[in-house]
């Protein structure tokens, strides 16, 4: 009923560590399970009182959660005071930091360089800059303080570069004048740092500065002095294509002062007007004191956009977390925040439904998955069959079957259900437009019956998948254990099982043991015991029967029963007359009736009646069986044991039109579904042929010469019971028992004489054997023991180039 899982299924908790936004998904989740929640927003830094934070925003899943434990790796985030966190259920706040912020991907620990001294002149609009071995390059871009002169202080791409201590820069007006200039380098260049992607609306700007060895002077006497630097940092509103909307702003003259050979690092955070898209750039003031003992560098550590967006992530719960780096969190630690949470979803109480509740079932699983508007169906309660689920709830309950999966990746909602329902050994459907859910249970009464009087002719068809090498003789199910959150395998193997070529089976959902040995038990059960289906037409009554149903199947072709019709009935001598004569032999007679609504009375014991069409029932039936002629005669089905008819589970139902059906389905056995407790035993016998396995045995094996022709003789042996036909084989040898024989197949024959070509002359040996149900055994002889006067020992040819015949007249 329910196909082995195929291909790599991943539980969504195997990766162990968060991804980037990029690869954000909603990830529905139902249960309890350990995941490690993928990045709803970008994570970031920030630098605070000389520390450094990390800002990360996670996606537990689609839906409400019962968060159980957060853990960095595998140790509880309570372990670690530097980190904080909150869970944001869906259409809550986070009020944690800002979510939507963006870091430029531009800016990587750039090194303020120090300013520098020079002198410069102007004819016309080109200004002539000399810069002792300055190693500048074109289009570099510079701020010049004109310190003396009448230069235009500003911001300057270098135009040409004519020596080694000189280059030009092209001024806005013709002018003619010379001085002194104070040269800085520019972070960013004329066009700066690009701070967010197109169309977004910053509201700050942030940049990270960093100061690596400190900034101190360690004055002669060895102490700690004082030290300075200044850094001034522009914006500019930006188009999308990059284009400036405005003039470069000032938005922050940074100047820091201290006396540590401690790292400094400091974020400065900037409100901008008005929102838009913006670029930076920025230059230290002051000139850099490069001696050993100072400290006193400084680098552009990071560039961040604070961007005005809606928090609407969607119906997902979030986890916000503010982390603090220490020695005891390290970057990479950081990105490995697993989450152990169980699915909060709505349980139906038979007659209404509960707030969401942290729920593992199966059922309840299901139904949310249909009725959800966010990620599911949103189907109404109306086309989904609520009162089937709570049965099926019960079941799943009882016998400790969950739920505890994860969908982190795309797939169409029937595939999703579906995986969910088989982790339950069920199986989803539609019907009449109302979703089913049918579990592949023990089933002993069913619910229709079909023989060869509502059958459709010609239609009726058995296939058998037989055995081969390589099928396999136990199921191997990998699953993902709930205790040890690491994927685990076991081995469900029946007895006689060598379990040397087993099946590979992914139990998606499953996280016990107990439930993975259950699952690949029943597998191995089915792939042992389920090896025929059964494939038909019915007319109406083909309409009766669903999915997973058990039905009864009576046909001639694999004599599975017999069937008639009802001709009379005695009530007062429980005495049956049928329209067929009856076959009665050894053991206990069953019969099983249809009622006028399609389902199956019985099976009910009878005997022998007076005459060959009549039976006798044991105990009176629940029915009276329907004689008349103003509807269909009721139909039964007869026979001996457990052959009265074949109880079949219905796998498969697809309409021909509006009158007719098909209908696909397995024989079922019990076995099955008892396999899981051990208890195993012979399939069923559902068919009243011979069971009985021939092996036909070949006997007075003779060869006699044809007249004429010396290189063929004819084979003759006693028909053999049970054969339908024969085998003969060939080899060149004396001993045809000997085990280094290499014997050919010469003929298969369905006579018991044929003649054959010999193949290897005087030294030819001859083996026949039946074939029946079974291969006999072979009879072998050597072709000098059928034929003594053939024989010749010594090492003359039997025949020869010599005219004259052998045999003479």
């Amino acid at each position: 009923l329910l196909p082995a899982a195929k291909g790599k299924v991943s539980h969504g908790s195997v990766l162990n560590e968060n991804y980037a936004a990029t690869r954000v998904t909603s990830g529905w989740k139902s249960t309890r399970l350990l995941a490690y929640p993928d990045f709803a927003a970008q994570p970031y830094t920030e630098f605070a009182g000389g520390e450094q934070y990390l800002y990360q925003l996670l996606c537990l899943g689609a839906g409400q959660y019962d968060v159980e434990e957060l853990r960095i790796e595998d140790t509880p985030v309570t372990s670690f005071e530097e980190i904080e966190y909150e869970v944001v259920a869906p259409g809550g706040d986070v009020t944690l930091f800002p979510t939507a912020v963006v870091t430029s991907v531009e800016v990587s620990g750039q090194d303020l360089g120090g300013a520098k001294t020079g002198t410069w002149a102007q004819s016309g609009t080109t200004i002539t800059v000399t810069e002792t071995a300055h190693g500048r390059a074109v289009g570099q871009a510079l701020q010049l303080e004109f310190t003396t002169g009448s230069g235009p202080t500003g911001v300057y791409a270098i135009a040409t570069v004519t020596g080694v201590d000189t280059y030009t820069v092209t001024a806005a007006s013709s002018a003619t004048a010379s001085g002194d200039v104070t040269v800085r380098s520019v972070l960013g260049g004329i066009k700066g740092f690009t701070a967010s992607a197109a169309d977004t609306m910053a509201t700050h700007l942030a940049v990270d500065l960093v100061l690596p060895r400190g900034l101190f002077d360690l004055g002669s006497s060895g102490k700690l002095n004082d030290q300075s630097l200044r850094v001034i940092i522009q914006a500019q509103q930006i188009d999308a294509n990059g284009n400036a909307l405005g003039a470069w702003v000032q938005i922050a003259d940074v100047t820091l002062t201290d006396r540590t050979s401690t790292p400094i690092r400091r974020s400065i955070r900037r409100a901008v007007s008005p929102r838009g898209r913006y670029a930076v750039r920025a230059w230290r003031v002051d000139q850099k004191d490069d001696d050993s003992s100072i400290g006193h560098d400084v680098a552009l550590a990071g560039l961040r956009a604070y961007l005005r967006e809606p928090e609407d992530f969607g119906d997902v719960t979030l986890i916000a977390m503010r982390m603090r780096a220490t020695n005891n969190l390290s970057l990479q630690a950081s990105r490995k925040v697993g989450v152990i949470a169980t699915r909060k979803i709505p349980i139906w109480t038979g007659s209404a439904w509960t707030a969401p509740q942290a729920s593992r079932s199966i059922a309840w699983a299901i139904a949310d998955a249909a009725r959800n508007a966010s990620y599911g169906a949103a189907l109404a309660d109306a086309r989904i069959d609520l009162a089937s689920l709570l049965v099926l709830d019960a079941v799943w309950a009882a016998r400790g079957d969950r739920f505890d999966g994860r969908f982190d990746s795309a797939a169409s909602w029937w595939e999703s259900v579906a995986r969910i329902a088989q982790a339950g050994r069920a199986r989803i459907f539609m019907q009449g437009g109302v979703l089913r859910v049918v579990r592949d249970g023990a089933e002993t009464l069913p619910i229709a019956m079909f023989s060869m009087r509502n059958i459709i002719k010609g239609s009726f068809a058995v296939d058998y998948a037989m055995p081969t090498a390589a099928t396999a003789d136990a199921v191997e199910v990998s699953y993902y254990d709930g205790t040890y959150w690491t994927a685990r395998r076991v081995t469900a193997k029946l007895p006689g099982s060598a379990a040397a070529k087993p099946a590979k089976m992914e139990g998606f959902g499953i996280t016990g043991r107990d439930h993975a040995m259950r699952e690949g038990m029943y597998q191995a059960a089915s792939n042992r015991y389920r090896r025929r289906s059964v494939k038909f037409d019915a007319e109406m009554a083909g309409f009766i029967p669903s999915i997973g149903d058990l039905i009864a199947v009576q046909h001639d072709m694999p004599a599975w029963g017999a069937h008639a019709e009802a001709v009379a009935w005695e009530a007062g001598s429980l005495t049956l007359t049928v329209s067929e004569d009856l076959t009665w032999g050894a053991g206990t007679h069953y019969v099983g009736m249809r009622r006028a609504d399609g389902s199956v009375s019985g099976p009910w014991e009878v005997t022998a009646g007076a005459r060959a069409d009549q039976m006798v029932f044991v105990t009176a039936p629940d029915m009276v069986p329907y004689t008349a002629s103003e509807r269909d005669r009721t139909h039964l089905a007869f026979g001996p044991g457990t052959t009265w008819a074949a109880l079949c589970k219905v796998v498969g139902i697809k309409p021909k039109g509006l009158y007719q059906v098909t209908i696909e389905a397995v024989p079922d056995d019990p076995s099955v579904h008892s396999a899981e407790i051990g208890q195993v035993a012979a399939p069923i016998r559902l068919s009243a042929l011979s069971r009985r396995v021939t092996r036909p045995v070949v006997s007075g094996l003779i060869a006699r010469r044809i007249p004429g022709d010396n290189t063929r003789v004819l084979l003759a042996w006693r028909p053999a019971a049970g054969a339908e036909t024969y085998q003969i084989e060939m080899a060149e040898g004396d001993d045809p028992w000997a085990t280094a024989v290499s014997w050919t197949r010469i003929s298969d024959t369905s006579a018991s004489q044929i003649a054959v070509l010999l193949m290897h002359a005087a030294r030819t040996m001859i083996r026949v054997r039946g074939i029946g149900l079974a291969a006999g055994p072979w009879v072998a002889a050597t072709l000098g023991s059928l034929i003594p006067e053939m024989w010749n020992t010594d090492a003359t040819p039997m025949w020869t180039s010599d005219p004259n015949p052998m045999w003479s007249a």
